[in-house]
């Protein structure tokens, strides 16, 4: 009976340290993910930029759209690359609001593409919801 429970113990902390192993295997580039999101965010930012500046003032609405856009496909990017690696991502999270709070800069993507000042933004309720179920879900993981 003891050595069962021995037995049954040492397979239990092996199957944990198996887990542990492997979740950090899975996090090793989540840095980098991550970076090529904000990167793509980048970039898609600065092409918008490119064609604002030749855009006449009705035309800028739909620039919103494309903003929120851009905004939306970071945050599917960001979450695919964090998703398996919870205390990582909390860490990247952490960070982030660290940093962002050192800048002087009212509002923010979030703010504007969520604003009830938006145009028809109700299609985009859904995703944004889901969005915050899945973060939801993945801090009570941790």
């Amino acid at each position: 009976m003891g050595q069962r429970l021995g037995a049954t113990l040492l397979l239990v902390t092996l199957g944990y340290l198996l887990q542990c192993l492997t979740a950090e295997a899975g996090c090793e580039n989540i840095y980098q993910d991550f970076s090529d999101c904000i990167l793509k965010l980048g970039e898609n930012m600065a092409s918008y930029e490119e064609d604002w500046e030749e855009e006449e003032e009705e035309t800028r609405v739909q620039g919103l759209h494309d903003v929120c856009g851009y905004w939306e496909e970071f945050h599917t990017c960001a979450v695919t690359a964090l998703w398996e690696c919870h205390q990582e991502a909390v860490n990247i999270w952490e960070m982030l609001k660290r940093e962002s709070r050192k800048i002087k800069f009212q509002g923010s993507l979030f703010d504007l593409c969520t604003s009830s000042n938006s145009q028809n933004f109700n299609s985009k309720i859904p995703t944004i919801s889901l969005l915050s179920l899945t973060l939801i879900a993945t801090w009570l993981n941790l």
